[in-house]
């Protein structure tokens, strides 16, 4: 008759640790997978990175200033309302993003980015989400709003503008990020372990206060709400008349 052996007994002992070595073996080459595959990501995400010779600063109200230690007491300042959610936002960015970099390099050209998140209300009202502090939305504009905050306050210029142009370049596909996959972008742009870190343990808070200020501060200097606008000395710029967003350079307007 065959023995039944109890396979708690010491004679099985080798048997379950040979079975905990293959366990630990497993979650290693899984977690090496993981972070291989996080890592060739970022990668990819900063392949079409470019270099970067602009400064940001960040006042109170989430104002991002593009400058260069080049700039001149004469050069022209625009104010340039963006919503993350946005298509013709980032329509304009593809007509005018190269030239307005190169003229804030060149010290010509002193550019306030207002970050938008109006396009979350999803049925809230905007001038209730205006006045009511108390209202949080939660889309990616909020979310984009908040982690480009961060990255605007490290001073890493680099990291803010491309991630900026990613998040304009590759609309459709990052509407469903979450604050990992931003850390991974901002990862792959550079942005240090503190940053990541920031990104990642971040929420729509700020990104809804930063929205909030620029959508009453637009109210005040223009009676609408929308984006993209590209507004100096309170006064729309806007495109020549039949110029699709697109194909619009509005640096020209404004360099002269």
């Amino acid at each position: 008759m065959a023995k039944v052996t109890n396979p708690n007994s010491k004679g099985n002992s080798g048997f379950f640790w040979a079975v905990g070595v293959l366990l630990v073996i497993a979650a290693v080459v899984i977690g090496y997978i993981v972070i291989s595959g996080k890592d060739a990501k970022s990668d990819k995400i900063a392949e079409n990175a470019v270099d970067v010779t602009m400064e940001t600063s960040v006042d109170d109200n989430g104002i991002v200033t593009l400058k260069s230690a080049k700039t001149k007491e004469s050069a022209p300042e625009v104010d340039l309302y963006e919503d993350f959610s946005c298509p013709h936002c980032a329509e304009l960015a593809e007509g005018s993003d190269k030239a307005m970099k190169e003229a804030v390099e060149k010290g010509e050209l002193v550019v306030n980015v207002h970050p938008m998140n109006f396009l979350d209300l999803r049925g809230v009202d905007l001038e209730k989400f205006m006045s009511d502090d108390s209202i949080k939305l939660e889309g990616h504009s909020s979310k984009s709003a908040s982690v480009m905050d961060i990255i605007a306050r490290s001073g890493d210029a680099k990291a803010y503008w491309n991630m900026r142009a990613y998040l304009f370049e590759n609309q459709q596909s990052v509407g469903s990020w979450d604050f990992e996959d931003f850390a991974e972008a901002a990862k792959g742009f550079g942005a240090d372990g503190d940053v990541q870190k920031q990104i990642k343990d971040a929420g729509v808070e700020a990104g809804n206060e930063i929205g909030r200020a620029n959508a009453k501060k637009l109210k005040e200097t223009t009676g609408t709400v929308s984006s993209p606008r590209v507004i100096k000395d309170g006064k729309d710029i806007n495109p020549p008349k039949g110029t699709p967003v697109s194909q619009w350079n509005f640096v020209p307007q404004v360099v002269k």
